[in-house]
């Protein structure tokens, strides 16, 4: 008897329930299911172009096309074709269908589905478009529980060198390299994490922040005013902030 393979997009439906669970939205509410969605499209098309299982994907690679925004996600989904195998291929397609229908901005339920729905409340863009980025982010934790970073979210850090040297901040997430010929994150830990600073009497939105790489150089990329969010490198930090911000803190 020969051994049965998993089927293809209930494979990758399972795994990315997994990488969407570390984004902490119910997986029965319509944020929970558009970003899945995102997240299974995405891994079933790459195993079919990297000709393996959605398991051996690589999650820098998930992470990378991600990166690239709602466009990338589109192109992925016109290549969206179910396995031989799987049991009901039809399935893949009502998911695309329900991804990048529009939505009425009202009443609620209509716009959600009758789900409950936090992201993009009242906006009639599809899902692909408002939550790409949340499925993104829902990618970065997971490579950073694969790859260990050392400071997790909303740890207090001190930075010794560099423009910003002696102030404090609070860490939001690893900042990956970004491999942009193999379309993957560089291995190893990240080269350095996206810091918030306060500033006094200061408010305003947070930054969105770009790395890739040029010649093996970091390439930084953060609009908005100086002082939000940076890149601070991991060399920067200060070693006894470093040790101690192992473990995380308190909310």
């Amino acid at each position: 008897m020969t051994e049965e393979r998993p089927l293809a997009w209930a494979q990758a439906v399972q795994r990315a329930d997994e990488i969407a669970a570390l984004g902490h939205h119910p997986a029965d509410s319509w944020d929970g299911r558009a970003i899945r969605g995102v997240l299974a499209v995405t891994l079933s098309v790459l195993a079919k172009r990297q000709e393996r299982s959605v398991e051996e994907v690589d999650t820098g690679s998930v992470l990378w096309h991600l990166e690239q925004g709602p466009a990338m996600v589109y192109e992925l989904g016109g290549e969206l074709e179910p396995a031989a195998e799987d049991a009901e291929p039809e399935k893949a397609a009502v998911e695309w269908a329900w991804l990048v229908r529009r939505w009425p901005t009202a009443p609620a339920l209509a716009n959600s589905g009758g789900m409950p729905r936090g992201i993009g409340r009242g906006s009639p863009l599809p899902a692909v478009d408002v939550v790409t980025g949340w499925a993104c982010a829902a990618a970065q934790a997971a490579l950073a529980a694969e790859r260990p970073a050392g400071l997790a979210p909303r740890t207090r850090v001190r930075v010794v060198a560099g423009e910003d040297k002696g102030r404090s901040g609070e860490v939001v997430a690893p900042a990956w390299l970004m491999d942009d010929e193999h379309r993957t994150v560089l291995p190893g830990p990240p080269p350095g994490y996206e810091v918030v600073f306060t500033v006094s009497g200061q408010e305003s939105e947070p930054r969105r922040v770009a790395m890739s790489t040029i010649g093996g150089e970091i390439q930084i990329e953060v609009p908005g005013p100086h002082g939000e969010h940076v890149i601070v490198r991991t060399g920067d930090l200060d070693p006894e902030e470093h040790e101690a911000a192992t473990q995380p803190s308190s909310p």
